[in-house]
């Protein structure tokens, strides 16, 4: 029992140092497998107007090579794409499109790098034409797993440092045994723990997976100086191993550098990402609890080969390994159930999840490796009574394979795709293409400023205590506290069934959708809450598609211009329930009416919404959170305004006296 409270006592200590590596290590990465949320044209989808860039948003900051995008065409030659490069602090992956993209199918081969190093590719297929057919393949999609020889060589890495780490333990625990057994100084020493041979094996496996990053530097992302240490740290523990082999004392300084290797892949473990100190903290101890259990187990296999001629060492070597293998087994289980709390959004992902099924594997195996261990705790009982019978039998082999197993399915699940991404919202709205039509008013208290464009709507809110509108990148602060804004949208077309439209967060008070636009009127429905604000249900009119005409802008001027005399009937609210508000009279020129507009100097292309006999229908859309919808009549005067700005909704008629 000394025995083994002396080697606790050293696992504790062996805690403590990790607890301090891991405070000192270069910052954490994120979880594996950035997912790829949206782009620009919309996948699956067929836009109106030749985009002249092309987009894709990550749930998490990616890397790329100098080919990350290739874009490929049904037809024709091959379109060629611009420098690509990175925004958004690395979450918006973009290139211009060289020359004009004709009508046809499209392919978008992507590629890029996780920050934990995985390299994770997809295909976005769209079409530029609405009568052009979207090409086969996929409409967005992303590896669910790595390569198998990432897989191969992440087992090759867990099975080096278990080993290596392990190894050391049992050794400890063989060699206490011999001292306090043994009566004579000739009798066999235990054998030499795996440390070399496990140090080489991580060694390898974590230069492979350094060269795995396909040019990209080491030192130029958190993943990357990830597998630096791991390099540097399994090197290192092979260099002490074969000094080791002259100086004998120092073999317990090798663990070190392998607690290094331990924390650096805490570090980049799918737990981070949802809580990334407890995650993390969670992953270091479950690494050392499993790793000091399977190496461990190993070596006292070998040693008791070893002894096979002495029974009684082995019982006792057994007898240590079987109570610290106890503690082991709780922390093991204790610590994997708490990751799998994190990392899991519900129970029901275990089955419906990729990651979840393998996780679920996984469970069943460390399930039949306790059931062994139980079994083999019973004999080493029995060989205590009966001293004829073996205290290792076939449970011990066993639990060794079915924990080799273990390994593989760990190594496939830390290379599968997380049950969640990092974050189910972009950095920003996504880049419009084409003509956008503008739509903006009050739903309540609400401020709605919609933009509509190929394919795409983006609705952007704002509450009168914030100035959420306007702002292109979610890390803007605001002021105020963000209020929990809510949102569901549907639209119906020409009389057709009302379809639901599935919204993404882009930013505060942001949601997006892909929306593929009918010809004609299309109703736009919002349902829309921010608590405490008075929210509502709201119909914004989408025609499409629609044209800019920077021409029709200078003829309203004009013809305003040249009005001497106006009476605009005003009407202001800012809780927008059906109710335009009291109306007031004001008596104006044109020319002093214009002053006051943001569209009045020109420099501005309008977007012609509607044409009929009567008159026109424009629309403007400000970076400022302003739409402006005017209704001109066919002598380009005039004759509605609706004008949406941050809390404000003002509606104008106008009246020319003769």
């Amino acid at each position: 029992m000394r025995r083994t409270n002396r080697l606790g006592h050293r696992i504790v200590a062996v805690s403590v140092v990790a607890a301090a590596l891991w405070l000192l290590l270069p910052g954490p990465a994120a979880s594996a497998h950035a997912t790829l949320l949206g782009s620009t044209p919309p996948a699956g989808y067929a836009v109106p107007t030749a985009p002249t860039e092309l987009t894709l948003d990550f749930d998490e900051p990616v890397s790329i090579t100098a080919t990350p995008l290739i874009l490929t065409g049904a037809t024709g030659p091959q379109p060629a794409l611009g420098r690509a490069g990175l925004s958004l602090g690395g979450r918006r992956l973009s290139a211009p499109v060289s020359g004009h993209l004709a009508d046809g199918g499209y392919r978008l081969h992507w590629e890029v790098t996780a920050e934990d190093g995985d390299l994770v590719s997809g295909i976005s297929t769209f079409a530029v034409g609405t009568a052009a057919p979207i090409p086969a393949g996929g409409v967005v999609s992303g590896d669910a797993i790595d390569s198998p020889l990432v897989i191969v060589l992440r087992w090759a890495l867990f099975s080096g440092l278990f080993l290596a780490l392990g190894g050391l333990a049992g050794d400890v625990l063989a060699r206490r045994v011999a001292r306090e057994a043994s009566t004579d100084d000739t009798e066999p020493l235990p054998p030499r723990p795996l440390l070399l041979a496990g140090a080489t094996l991580g060694t390898l496996a974590a230069i492979g997976l350094a060269l795995n990053q396909r040019g990209l530097a080491l030192t130029a992302s958190p993943a990357g100086l990830v597998l630096l240490v791991e390099v540097a740290g399994f090197a290192l523990a092979a260099v002490l191993a074969i000094v080791a082999r002259t100086l004998p004392r120092i073999t317990g300084v090798a663990s070190v550098p392998l607690l290094a290797v331990v924390v650096a892949e805490g570090m980049r473990a799918h737990p981070h990402a949802d809580s990334p100190v407890l995650g993390t903290a969670l992953t270091i101890v479950h690494l050392l609890a499993a790793g000091v259990w399977v190496g461990a187990l190993v070596q006292v296999l070998r040693v008791a080969l070893t002894w096979r001629s002495r029974a009684g060492w082995t019982r006792l070597l057994v007898y240590d390994y079987a109570r610290l293998a106890l503690v082991l087994l709780a922390l093991v289980v204790a610590t994997g159930t708490a990751e799998a709390l994190i990392v899991l959004p519900s129970l029901v992902s275990l089955v419906d999840t990729f990651y979840g099924l393998v996780l679920l594997v996984k469970i069943v195996l460390v399930a039949a490796v306790i059931v062994l261990a139980a079994a083999g705790r019973r004999r080493l009982g029995r060989s205590r009574r009966n001293r004829t019978v073996h205290p290792l039998g076939r449970s011990a082999r066993g639990e060794v394979a079915i924990l080799t197993g273990v390994l593989v399915v760990t190594s496939v699940l830390v290379s599968v795709a997380p049950a969640r991404p990092v974050s189910n919202d972009l950095a920003a709205p996504p880049p419009v293409t084409g003509v956008v039509v503008p739509a903006g008013t009050l739903a309540g208290q609400v401020t709605v400023i919609a933009t509509a464009s190929s394919g795409r709507l983006v609705v952007r809110m704002s509450t009168p205590d914030r100035d959420d509108l306007g702002t292109d990148n979610a890390d803007t602060p605001t002021a105020g506290t963000a209020p929990p804004y809510q949102l569901a949208a549907s639209v119906t077309a020409n009389a057709a069934s009302q379809r639901a439209l599935t919204l993404r967060g882009c930013g505060a008070g942001c949601f997006t959708t892909p929306v593929d636009w009918a010809a004609g009127i299309n109703d736009v429905r919002l349902s829309i809450a921010a608590p405490p604000w008075h929210g509502g249900d709201v119909d914004l009119d989408i025609p499409w598609p629609s044209r800019a005409d920077p021409a029709v802008l200078a003829q309203v001027l004009t013809a305003m211009h040249a009005a001497a005399r106006i009476v605009v009937h005003e009407a202001v609210t800012s809780d927008y329930d059906g109710y335009p508000g009291a109306e007031s009279v004001l008596p104006l020129s044109g020319t002093e009416f214009l002053a006051t507009e943001p569209y009045g100097n020109g420099g501005i292309t309008p977007v012609v919404l509607a044409t009929t006999e009567s008159g026109t229908e424009l629309g403007f859309g400000f970076p400022q959170g302003q739409v402006v919808r005017l209704f001109v009549g066919a002598d380009d005067r005039i004759l509605r305004e609706e004008y949406v700005t941050p809390n404000h909704l003002i509606t104008r008629t106008f009246e020319y006296p003769a």
